[in-house]
């Protein structure tokens, strides 16, 4: 098969018009793998710090410290929020992050997602008698 001379460069032409979306497509499968792994992350530190504030007898001040070196040596994550609510039978810590979007055109449009994750364990007081 021959082609004429107007049809050669046309899968050239038809590329280079489709090679940016391609570019930014494959760019927001990467971040959105990144929010999700963040997301994850996220929950454990939460399971992780309500486990050590339920593990003893503490007050609300010491509470926010366990927290707090909970999150900080389970995740990388910086900034992150917490809020503890103790009660006498369960312990709750809510965490949230708020999370940048670094791809071309789309974090423009798109500048940041707030992620949450929250977890509540029974409270294992020592009982004295």
């Amino acid at each position: 098969m021959k082609l004429n001379a107007a049809e050669t460069g046309q899968a050239t032409v038809e590329f280079a018009l489709v090679l940016p979306f391609l570019f930014l497509f494959s760019l927001s499968v990467v971040q959105v793998g990144s929010i999700a792994n963040d997301q994850l992350a996220l929950g454990h530190a939460a399971r992780s710090a309500a486990r050590a504030i339920s593990l003893g007898d503490v007050t609300d001040q010491s509470a926010n410290q366990i927290a707090t070196n909970a999150v900080d040596n389970t995740i990388t994550l910086n900034n992150v929020r917490i809020d503890i609510e103790l009660g006498d039978k369960f312990a709750q810590v809510a965490l949230s992050y708020t999370r940048k979007i670094n791809i071309p055109i789309i974090g423009r449009l798109i500048n940041e997602v707030t992620l949450h994750s929250s977890a509540t364990m029974p409270r294992e007081l020592q009982v004295t008698s």
